[in-house]
């Protein structure tokens, strides 16, 4: 069934409004920036949880905002987009790619990595975040990895997400 972008936006908005809180990016950023500056990299493993355990609950929100519709893959891509933008997670999906072996997405402007500079991928809680979202909207075991981060220097953070 084709979801309604307008509708989608109305009943993402009214859930954020009902279950979210505004956070500026700015203060976000730095507390992350600091956050490894100060405990080192070992911290991944514990941000990856925890983002996992966040997306979970994502996912089952948006399977609210779904309304049990049965949704083909582009109506997952929309209320996936829809929200992540609407939280200002990230500013703009540029790749969407489904292959045998699950998703490829690449985002842009990820509050992770932004303002980072780094040798390793910034955006663990987000990687941990899309396991999270799929497992709870499709069931299974999911994992992801960050392949490319912005704060690499790369033009979009790239997850491959993969059913296990």
């Amino acid at each position: 069934m084709e979801m309604d972008e307008l509708d989608l936006l109305y009943k993402t908005r009214l859930m954020l409004k009902e279950k979210g809180f505004v956070v500026l990016k700015e203060p976000v950023q730095e507390f992350y920036r600091n956050l490894f500056k100060f405990t080192g990299i070992g911290l991944g493993g514990l941000l990856n949880m925890a983002g996992k355990s966040a997306g979970q609950i994502a996912g089952k929100l948006l399977k609210e905002l779904a309304s049990g519709e049965d949704l083909s893959v582009d109506d997952f891509k929309k209320l996936l987009e829809v929200f992540l933008l609407e939280t200002g997670t990230v500013s703009e999906i540029k790749r969407w790619e489904v292959t045998d072996n699950g998703i490829i997405i690449g985002i842009k402007g990820s509050v992770f990595s932004a303002s980072q500079d780094s040798k390793k991928p910034m955006c663990i809680p987000l990687q941990g975040g899309f396991a999270g979202v799929m497992e709870a909207f499709f069931g299974g075991k999911w994992s992801c990895k960050e392949i490319e981060c912005e704060s690499m220097g790369e033009d979009t953070c790239t997850f491959e997400i993969r059913r296990e």
